[in-house]
């Protein structure tokens, strides 16, 4: 199962400067709880994001780059990333995979998504990076929401993935 999990600002807002513009325990609690013995998948921009922990504990971390990252336990993807997170599902049929990020990968990326985990941060930040977030959720439907004061968790399953998969041969 391939999943993409991110929080935007009410915005659309993802970043600033490389990285999360808040620090929102609830939200970094969430992403942990859903992460843990997974294999999530991030760009180097969000890798060499100062606040990011490296490598991020009890998960298979992969980093998508063509540049070599030493000294830690992390493999990397490079070439047809579509093509290589498919791969990665077919060789882990029973570990989730969650697409960290940055922008383009989760855009890149969008079509091969069973499940989007978005949090709404209900505020506004300065931010420098944005996603659409009507165009980048069509072809989703919401499962659930969790309104949790400062954020809003909420589920979103593919309808795309779905068609393609029922439609008949």
């Amino acid at each position: 199962m391939i999943n993409a999990i991110f929080a935007v600002d009410r915005t659309g807002g993802l970043g600033f400067k490389g990285s999360l513009p808040w620090n929102i325990p609830e939200d970094l609690a969430f992403f942990k709880k859903t992460t843990l013995n997974s294999i999530v998948v991030m760009g180097r921009r969000t890798w060499d994001d100062p606040k990011m922990p490296k490598p991020l504990p009890n998960r298979e971390n992969y980093v998508i780059t063509n540049r070599p990252i030493i000294g830690y336990n992390v493999k990397t993807i490079s070439g047809d990333i579509k093509k290589s997170i498919l791969s990665l599902e077919q060789q882990n049929p029973n570990t989730p995979i969650f697409i960290l990020g940055g922008k383009e990968i989760l855009l890149e990326t969008r079509d091969i998504l069973d499940n989007i985990y978005l949090t709404y941060v209900n505020s506004i930040y300065r931010i420098d990076t944005r996603i659409d977030m009507n165009s980048f959720l069509s072809g989703f439907r919401a499962l659930s929401a969790d309104y949790q004061g400062k954020c809003t968790f909420m589920t979103f399953k593919s309808l795309i993935k779905d068609a393609t998969i029922s439609q008949p041969t």
